[in-house]
């Protein structure tokens, strides 16, 4: 179904409610300019609500709960890497969490890919199993966040 049918759709439907009740739409957009202006004349939807790009201390606190179940190796900044993430939404922290995630898992692969390569030269070791040991040793270190930093497009775009 297309935007357009959907719009036709929820403004028919919010115009032919008979009785009044509750009826709650929730929507997330990070292009708002590009809502229909349809569903912005007033009477269809009471309410929008704004959520700006959060501030330093506030991204230092969404990476935080973010990593919260990673295993973080060494000095560990989330202030240093929430600095260096201006424009940055809770979209853009989570891929920056999760790449940085892969990037302790692919030290793992590589590694293990260069010990059984070398003494074997086949690429069954991709079937070996892990053992807990191999799963306990990937830990996520601030290198990796700073590596994935550079490559990440971000959600939104800050206009000057």
């Amino acid at each position: 179904m297309n935007s357009t049918r959907i719009l036709v759709a929820m403004v028919l439907m919010s115009i032919h409610l008979k009785k009044p009740g509750y009826v709650i739409v929730i929507g997330a957009t990070n292009r708002p300019d590009a809502v229909d202006q349809a569903l912005r004349r007033p009477g269809r939807f009471d309410r929008e609500i704004y959520l700006g790009v959060p501030y330093v201390n506030s991204r230092k606190q969404i990476l935080m709960m973010l990593a919260r179940k990673l295993r973080l190796e060494g000095q560990f900044d989330f202030l240093k890497i929430a600095r260096a993430t201006p424009g940055f939404v809770g979209a853009d922290l989570k891929a920056l969490v999760n790449n940085a995630g892969y990037l302790a898992m692919k030290r793992l692969i590589n590694k293990r890919r260069a010990q059984y390569c070398s003494e074997v030269k086949v690429k069954w070791w991709k079937q070996l199993s892990w053992d807990a040991g191999e799963m306990e040793s990937v830990h996520v270190t601030m290198n990796d966040f700073e590596v994935y930093l550079f490559h990440i497009e971000l959600t939104t775009r800050i206009v000057f």
